[in-house]
């Protein structure tokens, strides 16, 4: 596990006086102490997310340079609470990017493969299977979501996560998680219906 060196006097400070620091004053070391303060709940929700031991590792590291970057954006009352769904919507999108280069390495195989067969290197196949179609419009629906619907969806439907699993990896209570998710699959069916209407891209 990747730890950072704070100073005690910024140790004693509270979760708003640190990111204060960092806000205001751009004082890394406070996100310092704050990663440090959670980076057990990081890793563990890292873990979670990715499984692999070294992934999760990295991904673990990553997260304080996410921080820094995410942190000056919001107005944060909870920090806890907010880390929990920020962690695990990094995770998501570190998921979401390996699955994106795995494909991408697929169809290259697929594609050098049939150039071989066929002699020609330029041959691109002239349309998707009608399943990656699909799973396109659904990636491109999902990001049209707003962040916290995002997350239960993928949570609950993509990674198969129940209420309760989905509660403790994003903080969020119960009755948010379920209003995200039925207000999310309501959004969702509208986005994807209006992309099967004549003229709609």
């Amino acid at each position: 596990m990747f730890f950072l060196r704070s100073s005690p006097k910024k140790d004693s400070l509270t979760d708003p006086e640190l990111i204060a620091q960092y806000v205001q004053k751009g004082q890394t070391e406070a996100v310092a102490v704050l990663y440090e303060r959670y980076s057990v709940q990081i890793y563990a929700i890292c873990k979670k997310y990715l499984k692999d031991e070294d992934e999760t590792r990295d991904a673990a590291m990553e997260v304080f340079e996410y921080m820094l970057k995410e942190l000056p954006k919001y107005e944060i009352r909870a920090f806890k609470s907010w880390l929990a769904r920020a962690v695990s919507n990094f995770c998501l999108m570190r998921i979401r990017k390996n699955k994106a280069l795995n494909n991408q390495e697929t169809v290259f195989r697929q594609s050098e493969s049939e150039d071989m067969e066929s002699g020609d290197s330029l041959h691109l196949p002239d349309e998707l299977p009608p399943q990656e179609v699909e799973l396109i419009r659904l990636e491109s629906a999902l990001t049209g979501l707003r962040e916290e619907q995002r997350v239960c969806i993928e949570l609950f439907f993509l990674k198969n996560k129940s209420y309760d699993e989905v509660v403790e990896l994003t903080g969020f209570s119960y009755n948010q998680v379920k209003s995200h998710i039925q207000n999310g699959k309501r959004n969702l069916k509208i986005r994807m219906t209006e992309g099967d209407e004549p003229g709609t891209p």
